[in-house]
């Protein structure tokens, strides 16, 4: 083979490209989706390369070589670009698209780039020799849907880089904007002048720039250390607005005690002075419910709060909540509590802290609401001993400025650092109560939006104490248990209400249901074991799509439990695409009863 300028190019473009691979693992590297798309670059560059020198020995050597192993080496170059372009696309959706709207552009570029691959293997090209009897390909269809191609993800990656170029650091579009350039460039030197295939070294030295952009190790350290610093000046300050709105709410009830103190003093009224006292008393327990508000915080903060589990009544701990409640209410909010008749009379559990938990959110929601209505509502579904409270507070309010709490309460301590607070927000009480929840075993989801309201729902599992009563009803369930044969169905739905309607639909078929609002709930207990006969998902939760979790549990060779999914709509294409990703069955929202007796007997 005669070295040309051309494969003299290559070869040295191989050996920078090898020595920036050992260079590249010679570092510990964080497991990034950008830094796995950049290592996939460079292996296929390293292979576009090395096709290279054979498209140049096939257009030297063409008669001497079969005419099938010259158009395999001819198309799998193609292949090459196609592959290589996609995954400069992928790296750019990478590092400029948030989660929820990556997946979609993943599975858009990654579709994109294997239909232009199946083209370009079954479309023809054509061949033509010069005047030194060599061989080129520059023209058929073929050919023309790589040029095809590669004008579309040329035009995508600069429309991305123009729209996103507020949220991509600009070291990073260096050697994108390096790649449209020569990509270009090599894309009409190789239509005029077909001998001149520049291609791959051309991205193997826009691979060599990317390096000095992509994530170093040291670096990600430093923003770490920053991101923590950050973290620990915005703590202090919430903590600091927290003990101030404190100290404010205490202020009132004092001056009440106060005044009413010394109006005794001088009151002869027997009558008078026993709704004085009472006035007294309900201030002291709200300083002491205060006081103790603080204390737990604190406690959290350095992890010495305990839970101390007793026996209380469920159905009187809800009355004293909405009577401590009502004497806090404004003018123009109302306030009103709905309790399932299923709660047992008594259960086992810190009654002290869940008393404390929902007040604070009660008192969140009255913060935030000067004109409309707060709502408490209390289900609870019973079985085999334990009882599963969903407690649901809503309120009309403002809504607490962030529009995806949920996210903001998943987050690790060190990212809390990047979101915007402003110093008037309770998100230190509100992570509180989250973590006084967790304690108690329980989890907690917040919907908010501004101008329209916020829902919390609190779900935790309680021992029932069982009285006369409830010892005859579990002698009953456990006979029905024994003579009906119960599937043991997994359910996963964010709606607490849904959730419960759901449970409840599935336990008058006599099924042992184990609900959850997670999806990581569902991906855990398969992992830890947990046998199942059906798993019913929601299409679509606050953390786990319906899909997300069938991938993680298809990750396991060995799972084999049917998974059906719920959706809102009824068009047969959405089923389709539902059952191709792998769902044995679809469930209608609109017809959940019906279709619910239906899954239940085909499984």
């Amino acid at each position: 083979m005669i070295l040309t300028n051309l494969t003299i190019l290559v070869l040295f473009s191989i050996v920078y490209i090898v020595g920036l691979l050992c260079l590249y693992f010679s570092k510990s590297r964080l497991n990034t989706g950008e830094n796995k798309i950049y290592v996939a670059m460079l292996m296929s560059n390293l292979i576009g390369l090395f096709l290279q020198l054979l498209c140049d020995l096939v257009s030297y050597r063409y008669d001497a070589i079969p005419v099938f192993v010259s158009d395999i080496i001819l198309r799998l170059y193609l292949i090459y670009f196609i592959v290589w372009l996609s995954l400069m696309l992928l790296y750019l959706i990478e590092i400029s698209f948030k989660d929820k709207s990556k997946n979609k552009m993943r599975l858009l570029a990654i579709f994109g780039g294997v239909v232009a691959g199946i083209i370009t293997m079954v479309l023809p090209y054509e061949l033509y020799r010069d005047t030194v009897n060599r061989i080129y390909y520059t023209f058929g269809s073929a050919i023309n849907v790589t040029f095809i191609y590669s004008f579309v993800v040329g035009t995508t990656l600069f429309a991305i880089l123009i729209l996103k170029r507020k949220e991509i650091s600009r070291k990073k579009t260096i050697p994108i904007w390096m790649f449209l350039l020569l990509a270009s460039v090599a894309g009409i030197t190789q239509a005029v002048h077909p001998e001149l295939v520049i291609t791959a070294a051309a991205e193997s030295l826009v691979c060599c720039f990317m390096y000095f952009t992509i994530e170093n190790p040291d670096v990600q350290l430093l923003e770490e250390l920053y991101k923590n610093k950050k973290l620990i000046e915005r703590t202090n300050e919430d903590t600091s607005n927290f003990l101030f709105r404190m100290t404010q709410d205490i202020k009132k009830p004092v001056k009440d005690m106060v005044e009413l103190s010394k109006d005794m003093m001088s009151e002869n009224d027997k009558s008078k002075l026993l709704e004085d006292v009472k006035i007294i008393n309900n201030s002291a327990l709200q300083i002491d419910y205060l006081v103790n508000d603080a204390l737990d915080v604190s406690a959290m903060n350095t992890k010495k709060l305990k839970i101390y589990d007793t026996r209380y009544n469920a159905v009187n701990l809800f009355k004293e909540i909405k009577y401590r409640f009502d004497d806090e209410l404004k003018d123009g909010v109302k306030f009103e509590m709905s309790l399932d008749g299923n709660i047992p009379e008594y259960l086992y559990g810190d009654s002290i802290k869940l008393k404390q938990a929902i007040l604070s959110v009660l008192n969140k929601s009255l913060a935030h609401t000067e004109n409309g209505s707060i709502t408490l509502n209390v289900s609870a579904i019973v079985k085999y001993g334990l009882c599963r409270l969903i407690i649901t507070i809503t309120d009309t309010g403002e809504g607490i400025g962030i529009d995806e709490v949920n996210e903001i309460l998943s987050l690790k301590p060190a990212d809390l650092a990047d979101i915007g607070l402003d110093k008037d927000s309770n998100h230190l009480e509100l992570r509180a109560v989250k973590k006084l929840v967790g304690l108690l075993g329980g989890n907690l989801m917040v919907k908010s939006e501004v101008n329209v309201g916020t829902t919390v729902n609190i779900v935790l599992e309680q021992k029932i104490v069982e009285t006369e009563k409830t010892i005859i009803s579990r002698k009953l369930d456990s006979y029905e248990q024994s003579i009906n044969a119960n599937k043991r169905i997994m359910v996963v739905d964010d709606d607490a209400k849904e959730l419960a309607k759901i449970t409840s639909i599935l336990e008058k078929h006599n099924a042992n249901v184990s609900g959850s609002l997670f999806g990581r709930d569902c991906i855990e207990k398969i992992g830890y074991k947990h046998k199942f006969d059906l798993i019913i998902l929601d299409d679509e939760t606050s953390t786990y799509s319906a899909l997300e979790v069938l991938k993680e549990l298809k990750k396991n060779k060995k799972f084999n439990i049917p998974v059906v999914v719920m959706i809102d709509d009824n068009k047969e294409f959405i089923k389709l695409h539902y059952l191709q990703d792998g769902f044995a069955d679809c469930i209608l929202k609109s017809k959940l009863e019906s279709e619910l007796e239906r899954i239940i007997k085909r499984f």
